[in-house]
């Protein structure tokens, strides 16, 4: 049983990366479009922003106090305690043009983040793994917009390009994340919606927010639909575990692609999203770079 237990007001252009820091008890996020880190204490519920470097598309925990915090123009280190980045690297600098979109960090501490074309929806984006030492290596090419990125037990892989609307399994190599065995774990393409941002619960289960659908499908480990959590807006963007207990789904969504007549009727459209659930979640790990 799912149930909403708050919303916060933030009406964000385009909601994306929600991280649930079980370091200090917080909550963060990002609005892309508007360059915006959130941060919200989970006992007092205050709230935080500070400006991103760049545009902005993914979030990680690093060291003992830190954020890594993926942009268009690379890797930072963000320190909440002084507000300040600081920069690590960039795994594609050759690409100006491309921003990073959809960061996870693996249980070994490697920190896997896609790349997407900020001119137009074509296959010029990728996928990175990025070890320790700031070692690089591309483990996908061709792709156009990378999400869904969920690690499994048993060294697998989840990995969306929601251009083309499919959630994709692989099976990684724990030492060079090496990708193999691609098949199809969700086929979206009958559906106005596109997979975008999910998360994995204890129970095994794989929480998908659908863009444009309305809602979170809650899939099997074999991809079956076993329930969803509908929302009162459309863009629905990404959700994680989040609480002391990881008992809450936070969910971020958008108002971007709304015309105005949407952004009229859809007033909630934009704000963040706490359920509580039945289910917890798993803990973030933090990256070792």
């Amino acid at each position: 049983m799912t149930a909403l237990v708050d919303m916060l007001s933030t009406q964000m252009e385009l909601g994306e990366c929600p991280l649930w820091d079980h370091r200090h008890g917080r909550l963060y996020w990002v609005d892309i479009i508007r360059c915006t880190l959130f941060e919200r204490d989970w006992a007092s519920g205050a709230l935080r922003t500070w400006p991103l470097p760049a545009l902005g598309g993914g979030l990680g925990l690093l060291g003992a106090d830190d954020l890594i915090v993926a942009a268009q123009t690379g890797l930072f280190r963000f320190s909440p305690h002084t507000g300040r980045y600081h920069f690590l690297l960039h795994p594609e600098p050759g690409m100006p043009s491309n921003r990073l979109n959809e960061g996870k960090t693996d249980d070994a501490g490697n920190f896997w983040i896609g790349s997407i074309s900020t001119l137009r929806r074509r296959p010029e984006g990728a996928l990175y793994r990025v070890s320790a030492g700031g070692h690089v290596r591309q483990v996908l090419s061709e792709v156009h917009v990378p999400n869904a990125l969920v690690f499994l037990p048993d060294n697998q892989l989840l990995f969306s390009d929601s251009h083309l609307k499919t959630i994709w399994r692989f099976r990684f190599d724990l030492d060079d994340g090496t990708l193999s065995e691609r098949q199809v774990f969700v086929d979206d393409r009958a559906l106005p919606s596109i997979p975008d941002g999910a998360v994995l619960a204890q129970d095994g289960t794989i929480w998908n927010a659908k863009f444009g659908g309305g809602r979170v499908a809650v899939y099997d480990r074999f991809g079956k639909i076993v329930s969803e959590i509908r929302l009162p807006v459309s863009q629905v963007t990404s959700c994680a575990f989040a609480g002391p207990e990881l008992n809450h789904l936070v969910v971020t969504t958008a108002k971007r692609l709304l015309d105005d007549d949407q952004r009229r009727s859809q007033t909630e459209s934009g704000n963040l999203f706490i359920f509580k659930t039945d289910v917890s979640g798993r803990r973030e790990p933090v990256c070792r770079l």
